[in-house]
């Protein structure tokens, strides 16, 4: 047995490992392993696990892995392999768990799928392409099939509907065509399928309705045809129910309304007519409803301002609405974005829409609204008024200016011709002078930029490092590298206050007498990482909310070290204080967006199931709880059990169930793009089912009712 995981080794795989040959475990996941594997690897046929992951191996899988009988895992994810699968791995028939996800692999994956005994099999973000092979479904204990973002062909095999124990189903993203097969109804274990992107054809199958577990359906961009089967909306536990982009028709059920846990309902892009149904007011844990480019008509229900957790985004924008904006809208004070542009509302814009304290983005624009915008509308850009003729005020044109716009064409045709002349030459100069004010000011910003960079070096032996502060809002006073320094003793131990996977906190108390939290994100030699900051430190700067802690600014540096996240600072205690019976006088509030305090719940249940804090030494060097937990929750065995608290132990087995089923939603919590974590309310759904289930195990298993 060797396992290496996460020692950040180096070079490449030495080809006299083939000289271990009673060798029956091989992980070395997650170092800096580069160049081919080598092919002596396959003179180990005594090799049960094989775990490359998080590498970055290249070249082809080489073909004397044939000769590995005894392989049940089989772990090449994340790594830049490319090339067919070669047919001598047929002979592999005993595995249990395949991923190859993230590599550039092509050709058929048939070779891959000889063994009955498959518990998961994922190969997402790679080139493979003909049929899916129709023996994976000889594999009946298989819970998690992910074949997702491929270029995989033909139809969806009707032999997946053998596997009974099926949970999870992804096939987006590829070109399959036909109609979903019917034999996927006996499938009654299934929570998630996603075959967004392809293009499947016919109607949505009635027997959806009859999987009583489903969680998500997924089934945008296709070619489905037809109405939505009433059926559908049994499925109580639905949470995400995303049919964008097809060609489905008729009117909304006012079953709709049976979707008690919805919450994401998407049906932008398609051919729905009809009123908006009162019934989808009953969605009350609605979190974003998307109605675009449909063909709904008539007024927008009243019933629609009890939909008082929607968050993300309201959009009825393209269609065939009337009627006036309606001032109860403005009750939903959780909505971040509104867009009801591009249908045929009249009247004026309700005061009350401008009070949403929470809305960010704003589209009211081409509509037949009318009357004046007060002062308070000014803030917002005019995109969010146009096309509506009889709308004047602040940010369009002054009303005077509207008003006389009725003198004006009275006036003659050539005066019209001389003023059209003489507006397109003032225009043409101020255009000039706008561009040479522009570049003025671009230069302006540029030298006031460098003016705030400072120089700084760790020591006196290395050379100096550029490092630069920059600032979102209007922090009390504009702090130098050296100050935050100075406060913080070079980022001492003694001002630390709290640490998570990302980074750790301190706290730093200016000499202008401003207080701050200073987050020192660990830096790595990896272009995706440091992308991966551009692109959280982008969208923690765009937000304002008034129950989020602001980003005052960061630091990203340029040469070795770390970056620095700076927030305001509140006097809390801590949710890792209340866990591990630490309380304090000191703790921050972090939050930033609605993303990262998933994350942070994330962190939050792998501590609670695995009873470890996340800064646990026996993680590694370099290796956070995330990634000590995701490479344990595909294991089986001791390395396995690893993830649950000795003190939950002994557990029964609907117990022990539920407690890997809070650590997967602990993983989804924790993705490293924000975009794929799910909500705060997801999480608590996700949960509540978690627990629903156990109860409902528990009634069943107990002979007394009331126990």
């Amino acid at each position: 047995m060797i396992d290496l995981f996460g020692n950040h080794f180096t070079g490449q795989i030495p080809v006299t490992i083939g000289r271990l040959k009673e060798l029956n475990f091989l992980d070395l996941r997650q170092n800096d392993l580069s160049g081919e594997i080598p092919a002596t690897l396959g003179n180990c046929h005594q090799l049960k696990t094989l775990d490359l992951a998080d590498n970055r191996l290249s070249g082809g899988i080489p073909a004397t892995f044939g000769y590995l009988a005894a392989l049940e895992q089989f772990m090449l994810y994340n790594n830049s392999l490319e090339g067919n699968i070669p047919i001598e791995l047929t002979n592999i028939a005993n595995l249990t768990r395949v991923n190859l996800s993230n590599n550039r692999l092509n050709g058929s994956i048939a070779p891959l799928c000889s063994s009955h005994s498959f518990l998961s099999f994922d190969v997402t973000n790679n080139a493979f392409d003909h049929e899916i092979p129709p023996q994976l479904g000889n594999s009946l204990l298989l819970e998690r099939l992910r074949l997702g973002n491929n270029q995989f062909t033909g139809k969806i095999p009707w032999t997946l509907g053998e596997i009974r124990e099926l949970s999870l189903l992804d096939l987006s993203g590829n070109a399959l065509t036909g109609s979903i097969p019917p034999q996927l109804s006996l499938c009654k274990q299934l929570t998630h399928i996603d075959l967004n992107n392809n293009l499947l054809s016919g109607q949505i199958p009635f027997w959806l309705g009859s999987l009583p577990l489903l969680g998500e359906l997924k089934l945008s961009s296709n070619l489905l045809t037809g109405p939505l089967p009433r059926e559908l909306f049994n499925c109580s536990d639905l949470l995400v129910l995303s049919l964008k982009g097809n060609s489905l028709n008729g009117t909304l059920p006012l079953e709709i309304g049976h979707l008690a846990s919805i919450n994401v309902l998407n049906f932008d892009q398609n051919q729905f007519s009809g009123p908006i149904p009162l019934a989808i007011g009953k969605l009350s844990k609605l979190y974003e409803l998307r109605l675009s480019r449909n063909r709904f008509s008539g007024e927008i229900p009243v019933e629609l301002g009890q939909l008082r957790n929607l968050q993300s985004i309201l959009d009825l924008s393209y269609n065939n609405l009337t009627g006036n904006i309606p001032a109860f809208l403005g009750t939903l004070d959780k909505l971040e974005a509104l867009d009801l542009s591009h249908n045929q509302f009249v009247g004026e814009v309700p005061r009350q829409i401008n009070e949403m304290s929470s809305l960010g983005q704003l589209n009211l624009s081409y509509n037949s609204l009318e009357g004046e915008l007060g002062k308070q509308y000014s803030h917002w850009p005019a995109d969010a008024f146009v096309g509506n003729l009889h709308l004047c005020g602040s940010p369009l044109n002054h009303c005077n200016d509207f008003k006389s716009g009725d003198r004006q064409s009275r006036l003659s045709q050539s005066l019209v011709v001389v003023i059209s002349a003489v507006s397109t030459t003032v225009a043409i100069v101020l255009m000039l002078l706008g561009a040479a004010l522009f570049f003025k000011h671009k230069r302006a910003s540029m030298r006031r930029a460098r003016e705030v960079k400072c120089a700084y070096s760790s020591s006196s032996s290395q050379p100096q490092q550029r490092r630069s502060l920059f600032y979102y809002g209007a922090p009390k006073q504009q702090f130098r590298w050296e100050d935050i320094m100075e406060a913080t003793n070079n980022l001492s131990e003694d001002f630390i206050i709290g640490s998570g996977g990302s980074g750790t906190i301190y706290k730093a108390e200016m000499i202008s007498g401003e207080t701050l939290a200073v987050k020192k994100i660990r830096k790595k030699d990896d272009l995706l990482m440091d992308k991966s900051f551009a692109r959280e430190i982008k969208t923690l700067g765009r937000i304002r909310h008034r129950h989020l802690v602001k980003l005052l600014g960061y630091c990203s540096n340029r040469g070795a070290g770390p970056n620095l996240l700076i927030y305001e600072y509140m006097e809390n205690g801590s949710v890792w204080d209340w866990l591990h019976e630490k309380p304090g006088l000191m703790g921050t509030s972090l939050q930033a967006t609605e993303k990262s305090d998933v994350y942070s719940m994330g962190i939050v249940l792998i501590e609670l199931v695995s009873g470890r804090m996340p800064t646990d030494g026996s993680f590694g060097e370099d290796v956070d709880m995330v990634r000590w937990a995701e490479s344990r929750i595909e294991m089986q065995g001791s390395a396995r059990d690893e993830l649950i608290d000795p003190l939950l132990k002994p557990l029964l087995p609907n117990e022990e169930s539920a407690a890997f089923q809070v650590l997967e939603i602990a993983l989804r919590c924790t993705k490293t793009a924000p975009g794929e974590r799910p909500s705060s309310r997801q999480v608590c759904d996700l949960l509540l089912h978690v627990f629903n289930d156990r109860m409902l195990h528990t009634d069943k298993m107990s002979p007394d009712p009331y126990a």
